[in-house]
């Protein structure tokens, strides 16, 4: 069901002005998009200028394809309103729609685990509450508005993933939003060439707390020195001190884990079928949700004991000669580290293929570096890299590669039967193509 708005209500909120024909009236639109391909006739277009596109370029195709008429920073000769910012508009309007609801929405930032986190909640909370989410990781300035635009009457729950690489967009997409529920994963250093330091990063990231609604309640990793530091939240994880603590953990290698929840007064029996100690506590957040809603113990459970990663997030592939730890989609150096630890608890010969781990800024070559010396001493057998960062963690200089075609020319040799490999990087460097070469060998 579509977010549905009156002209009148796209220009309460946009601000900006009409410029229609005579006659054109006051129609109502059905929902709004920035993408010409996911627009249906009575929507409206909103153009974004990106940094390699400009969405004023497909007005032509959008009015074709029947919208009512589009929002853009300049005239067109198409019924259109007038804004100065696009995207504020687009964020304005969708905060329009977020208080249209009086529904618990979660929003969970952090420098790891997000989505894994995110996807988790959302496991847990559709067992008993009609759950609104995030779709893959639309968490940034435009990615935000369009999720909060696909709330609607039926959802009973929003969970809503928040991004950033620079200062000032949280703040921009948490005012979108207004959580009620505030959760953090970890502040690590991903994006750090842009905030300075892991001290900035937590500025940046508790951004949200500005635009938490009244009463609401804030979820914390209680293992991270900076996140354990917010007044008064609900804090998780593997100290003595937390509200919400994991005890007698368990790991069975790459089939998953299991561990005592000590929640809020309840000893809780919690299975994993992801490897990893960090994935603990994303399952511990989502109890503290699941707890906050009112969800039961024994569905929460159920869910995380059948929840599986996203492609990409640190899942387990097994073929006839290999097992895969896909970590493809992003990387940054603590969740590298904690890859290379699932990694380590494998059988057989563990080889590393490593990829360049991005936005990192003067110190990258050292993060990397350090990698490397991880890896070594956790006595992982071989580190292929690819790229001119991910260099500095080889442990045989004939095991660095420029291009990812460059290593998936000698692949077949590198690689022995029964290897079991962690693929990882950022996404940029499109090591899923080294994924997907390993399955097909």
């Amino acid at each position: 069901m579509a977010a549905r708005f009156t002209i009148r209500e796209l220009l309460d909120a946009a601000g900006g002005t009409l410029y229609a024909p005579s006659g054109f009236g006051d129609p109502v639109i059905d929902g709004l998009t920035i993408d010409t391909r996911t627009l249906v006739p009575g929507m409206a277009y909103v153009a974004i200028r990106g940094g390699t596109f400009d969405g004023h370029r497909f007005i032509p195709d959008a009015m074709a394809k029947g919208a009512v008429l589009s929002i853009s920073d300049t005239d067109v000769p198409y019924p259109h309103i007038r804004v100065e910012n696009t995207v504020l508009a687009y964020q304005n309007i969708a905060k329009m729609h977020r208080e249209r609801f009086d529904i618990p929405v979660v929003c969970i930032t952090g420098s790891v685990g997000k989505t894994t986190t995110k996807e988790m909640v959302k496991a847990v909370l559709e067992t008993t509450l009609n759950t609104h989410a995030t779709v893959g990781n639309l968490n940034n300035q435009t990615g935000v508005p369009t999720t909060i635009l696909q709330i609607n009457e039926s959802h009973q729950v929003s969970v809503t993933e928040l991004g950033t690489n620079h200062f000032g967009e949280i703040d921009a997409i948490a005012r979108v939003a207004q959580p009620t529920i505030c959760l953090f994963t970890n502040i690590g250093e991903a994006h750090i060439e842009f905030f300075g330091s892991r001290e900035g990063i937590f500025r940046g990231k508790t951004e949200m707390l500005r635009h938490m609604r009244p009463g609401g309640t804030v979820i914390a990793n209680g293992d991270d020195e900076y996140l354990r530091t917010i007044p008064h939240a609900i804090t998780y994880g593997f100290s003595e001190d937390v509200d919400v603590r994991a005890v007698d953990l368990r790991q069975d290698g790459l089939s998953g884990v299991s561990f005592t929840a000590e929640l809020f007064g309840s000893r809780l029996p919690v299975t994993l079928h992801v490897a990893g100690k960090h994935m603990v506590q994303n399952a511990l957040a989502a109890l503290c949700v699941a707890h906050l809603l009112n969800v039961p113990d024994a569905a929460a459970l159920a869910a995380l004991s059948a929840f599986q990663p996203g492609a990409g997030r640190s899942g387990v592939v097994r073929t006839d000669r290999f097992t895969i730890i896909d970590g493809a989609y992003n990387c940054n150096p603590t969740s590298m580290e904690s890859a290379l630890d699932v990694l380590n608890g494998a059988s057989g010969r563990k080889v590393c293929i490593f990829g360049d781990m991005l936005e990192l800024g003067p110190d990258a070559p050292a993060f990397h570096a350090r990698i490397g010396a991880y890896a070594k001493r956790l006595g992982i057998d071989r580190m292929l890299t690819v790229g001119t960062l991910a260099k500095n963690a080889a442990f045989d200089p004939k095991d660095a590669y420029e291009t990812v075609d460059a290593l998936l020319a000698d692949l077949p040799a590198l690689l022995q039967d029964g290897d079991t490999i962690l693929v990882k990087a950022s996404f940029g460097m499109h090591l899923s193509a080294v994924v997907e070469a390993i399955k097909a060998m």
